[in-house]
């Protein structure tokens, strides 16, 4: 248990953003599957990226981690049908497991997953889909997890629907490259979040594997195995991580509620869809300064505005609680995915607005936030949620008295240095581990 005491304060000064974890994620788990030596540089020491370490070591990778380079030799990685029994934890992180469960079943392996916190009960449903019409067997706990599968995935033709996640296409264009004949892979309804795929492939392409983009499908070239390039293999050179947009988002933010705040280390250039950020803090009037691989934002006279989150689910807790210092209401609209996060979203948003002094409220598919407010402070429960933390922390600097947070230390599942980084700007902050 943690628990972050937060005083009123005004942010100033110049952070990096911490490495992307989606990013991260796609490039280790390419490595891996590479079969090379790779070194990937500005990797961030989260939760998450430890989840998804963790269980490519299972699968026979060996993992040095110095500071912030990876250095991966996957020359053992298991081989396809290896006959033993695997367990792989992917604690609390959705990505690791979505992704890792289709790479199994490509490769033909006996693996039962497990997770921790929300994770056994986030849904796996589009999976046992696929796996009925492509020759995978599984049994399941209670909930989603603990997961068993067996047997090997094959067709030329899979389809899905990825209207709660895009890490299902994600985990499935990984795994489809590791098929030798051709693939399809058709999209049932829109993809929602089609950054994030947009990011997988575009990691797939630097490990030397094209796949063909439609309107609705997915085209993978059999027998094109993912390669790394030897500049990977290169100490002096690897491969790097860029920086996260949806971490610079909370410091951003906080900018424009009250600070003069400068986040460096972002691909301007960047396919991660939280790069949003700078358009909607435009649309609430902020003062937003564009430089070279950096952006400032100072405090700002804010105004309500409408906002679609269906593509960048992650911001809606800072641009909510953006929105409480804003003139007029704010709507934001797209956020029924909210529900299977980490927390509940739509709830605990709401709720830590509501818990300051602040008015929110939500249907299935929009909140809305009353703006003007004048936050009191007072007690939030995080409901052990990363973004919910930080979100809160956001709001603190404008509270007229002491902000609360439960369960603060969940910033480790993507931001282990969110306290460093919030004192380094001049926040005042106390975290207590109990």
């Amino acid at each position: 248990m943690s628990t972050a005491i937060v005083l009123k304060s005004q942010l100033k000064g110049t952070i990096e953003a911490p490495s992307s974890k989606s990013v991260a994620h796609r490039i280790m788990i390419c490595a891996a599957l590479s079969r090379c030596k790779c070194y990937i540089k500005n990797v961030s020491d989260s939760d998450d990226m430890v989840a998804t370490i963790g269980c490519l070591e299972s699968l026979g990778a060996k993992i040095i981690k110095d500071k912030k380079t990876v250095y991966i030799d996957s020359t053992d990685f298991v081989r396809p049908m290896d006959k033993r029994h695997f367990t792989l934890n992917c604690k609390e992180s959705g990505t690791t497991l979505r992704v890792m469960i289709p790479i199994c079943a490509a490769l033909g392996l006996n693996v039962t997953f497990v997770g921790e916190g929300r994770l056994p009960k986030r849904p796996l449903d589009e999976y046992f889909t696929i796996f009925d019409n492509h020759s995978v067997s599984y049994t399941r706990g209670e909930n989603y997890l603990p997961l068993t599968i067996s047997g090997k995935l094959s067709g030329d033709v899979f389809e899905i629907s990825p209207k709660i996640s895009s890490q299902y296409v994600t985990g499935l264009l990984l795994a489809l490259s590791l098929i030798d004949n051709d693939t399809t892979l058709k999209l049932s309804s829109p993809l929602l979040g089609s950054q994030y795929v947009d990011i997988t492939l575009d990691v797939m392409r630097k490990f030397s594997v094209d796949v063909k983009k439609t309107d609705d499908a997915f085209y993978v070239k059999g027998k094109e195995k993912l390669c790394a390039k030897d500049s990977y293999c290169d100490e002096n050179i690897g491969i790097n991580v860029e920086g996260d947009w949806s971490q610079a988002a909370f410091f951003l933010c906080a900018g424009a509620i009250n600070g003069d705040i400068t986040v460096t280390n972002l691909n301007l250039n960047s396919y991660q869809g939280d790069k949003a950020i700078l358009d909607i803090l435009k649309a609430f009037s902020a003062h937003v300064d564009i430089g070279e691989n950096c952006v400032s934002v100072k405090t700002s006279k804010l105004k309500g505005t409408d906002i679609d989150a269906t593509d960048t689910p992650d911001l809606v807790p800072v641009v909510a609680m953006l929105s409480c210092f804003a003139k007029g209401d704010t709507n934001i609209f797209g956020v029924s995915r909210l529900k299977f996060k980490e927390s509940d979203r739509l709830l605990s948003t709401s709720s830590m607005i509501k818990s300051l002094g602040g008015d929110a409220m939500y249907t299935d598919d929009c909140m809305t936030i009353k703006g003007d407010a004048q936050l009191s402070g007072g007690t939030v429960d995080s409901f052990n949620d990363h973004r919910i933390v930080m979100a809160a922390c956001v709001g603190a600097i404008k509270c007229e008295n002491k902000t609360t947070i439960t369960k603060a230390n969940a910033v480790n599942k993507s931001y282990s240095d969110f306290f460093d980084d919030y004192k380094r700007l001049g926040g005042i902050i106390d975290v207590f581990i109990r």
